[in-house]
């Protein structure tokens, strides 16, 4: 466990510094914000929300893990899969299970007002993939011991999915200037900075749409994608309310669940 728990930090440190270094070198849209303030204040954010988690929920997850080893518990088992068969599946069905856990936070009045949250921040760029309520991570933890428990995967498939998603999420939530053709090409694997920025934007065409994380295909398939027109779409960023400098303060930005 403490194994994969360092090889997940090392990869979330790692394609952290690369996002930074190319959102320097090739912005899409220059930063109204600063951007020390910006790292700061996420990175702050994503370690108390590791730190509690850790003390909170990561030690009922692992519980759960075991359980399903010990007792051979889940469809992994019944469906016979291991090595790096019971890997890919795991990968899959995680995401799948993500792309719902994520439209569910849109749709559900309770779930929305922590997913706000993320939403609220009026920029984009990788430090945003850390910008999240500790509500909503317990929320999604606690389904996640669900799925655990349904699925039973292995713990490097659990390992390889959550580096996996971090990666994918710092990607595609990052502020770079990739050629659209290049794009076009991989987004029909996984999501884009602009199929992801998409989802961020105000645009009324962009409303209610993209919500995959890994795998674009649940978008395809479930018909909630939007191919954002280059520019034109992608601006401006966050929601209506809350907006303004608060929004980059810790108090109002824990307190946003409260706020209808």
């Amino acid at each position: 466990m403490n194994s994969s728990f360092i090889i997940r930090s090392a990869a979330y440190i790692a394609i952290f510094a690369v996002m930074l270094l190319c959102e320097w070198r090739v912005p899409f849209a220059l930063s109204e914000q600063k951007k020390t303030h910006r790292v700061g204040f996420h990175l702050s954010l994503s370690i108390m929300n590791t730190f509690l988690l850790n003390i909170i929920i990561s030690g009922t997850i692992f519980a759960t893990l075991l359980y399903t080893q010990k007792h051979m518990f889940g469809l992994a088992y019944v469906l016979g899969l291991s090595g790096g068969a019971k890997i890919v599946t795991t990968i899959i069905v995680l995401d799948l299970w993500d792309y719902w856990m994520h439209l569910a936070n849109h749709k559900i009045r309770f779930l929305w007002r922590f997913h706000k949250a993320h939403h609220s921040d009026m920029e984009m760029d990788v430090t945003t993939a850390s910008r999240f309520h500790l509500g909503e991570l317990l929320i999604s933890n606690g389904v996640k011991c669900g799925m655990i428990l349904l699925w039973g995967p292995s713990l490097w498939g659990l390992a390889v999915f959550d580096i996996l998603i971090t990666g994918c999420s710092q990607f595609h939530h990052a502020n770079v200037n990739i050629p659209l053709n290049i794009q076009d090409g991989i987004e029909k694997i996984i999501v884009t900075p602009r199929m992801h920025r998409c989802h961020h934007s105000l645009h009324c065409n962009c409303f209610n749409t993209n919500y995959a994380t890994i795998l674009s295909c649940w978008d395809r398939l479930f018909k909630s994608y939007h191919w954002a027109e280059p520019r034109n779409e992608l601006q401006p960023i966050g929601l209506y309310d809350p907006r303004g400098p608060h929004t980059m303060k810790f108090v109002p930005f824990l307190l946003t669940p409260l706020k209808d």
